[in-house]
C-alpha cells in the first residue's frame, strides 16, 4: 500500500511490439513504389539423398542448390504509366532489343511504428518475368489490380 501523499510508481513494463504485415515499403532503384501486396519472400535449398553402401536404413541429405521463389508485387493500376510500369513493359511487351531487360535492385522493408525499417530484404539484379491484370467484372466494385512477378539473382537481409 502507498502511504498518503506519496505518488504511486508505475512498474516499468517491457515494450512489446509485434510488427504488422500492412506496414511495409518497396523501393526499386532508390524510388519508392506503392504496392498493396507483396508475396514470395521464400527461400529454400534443394537436397540430394545419399544412401550409404550396404546400409539400406540410413539416408544422408547433401545440400545441392538454393532456390528462391518469385517476388510477386500487386497494386491498383494507375491511370498514368510510371517508371515501374515502363520497366515491366520494356522487358515483357516492348520490341526485343539488346538492352530491353534492365536489372534493378528491389528492396522490401518491414517498417516499425516510426516508419523505420525493422528488416529489409534486398533482391539483387531483379527483372520482371510476368505482368497480369485482374479481372473486369461488372457485378463487382473492385479496384483493378496489376500483379508483377519478379526473378532475381540473389537476396540479402538487413536488420534495422
Amino acid at each position: 500500500m502507498t502511504p498518503p501523499g506519496e505518488k504511486t510508481k508505475n512498474p516499468v513494463l517491457p515494450e512489446w511490439s509485434i510488427p504488422v504485415a500492412f506496414h511495409f515499403s518497396v523501393t526499386i532503384d532508390k524510388k519508392t513504389v506503392s504496392f498493396s501486396d507483396v508475396k514470395g519472400i521464400d527461400f529454400s535449398m534443394d537436397v540430394e539423398p545419399l544412401t550409404s553402401g550396404g546400409d539400406s536404413f540410413t539416408c544422408y541429405y547433401l545440400p545441392k542448390s538454393k532456390k528462391y521463389s518469385d517476388l510477386v508485387l500487386s497494386r491498383g493500376i494507375l491511370k498514368k504509366n510510371d517508371d515501374f510500369f515502363k520497366w515491366c513493359f520494356d522487358a515483357l511487351v516492348g520490341p526485343a532489343k539488346k538492352d530491353c531487360i534492365k536489372l534493378k535492385n528491389v528492396l522490401v522493408s518491414l517498417l516499425d511504428e516510426n516508419n523505420k525499417p525493422l528488416k529489409t530484404w534486398i533482391f539483387k539484379h531483379a527483372y520482371p518475368i510476368k505482368w497480369s491484370l485482374g479481372e473486369f467484372n461488372a457485378m463487382k466494385s473492385d479496384v483493378v489490380v496489376e500483379t508483377v512477378s519478379i526473378k532475381y539473382n540473389s537476396v540479402s537481409v538487413k536488420v534495422g
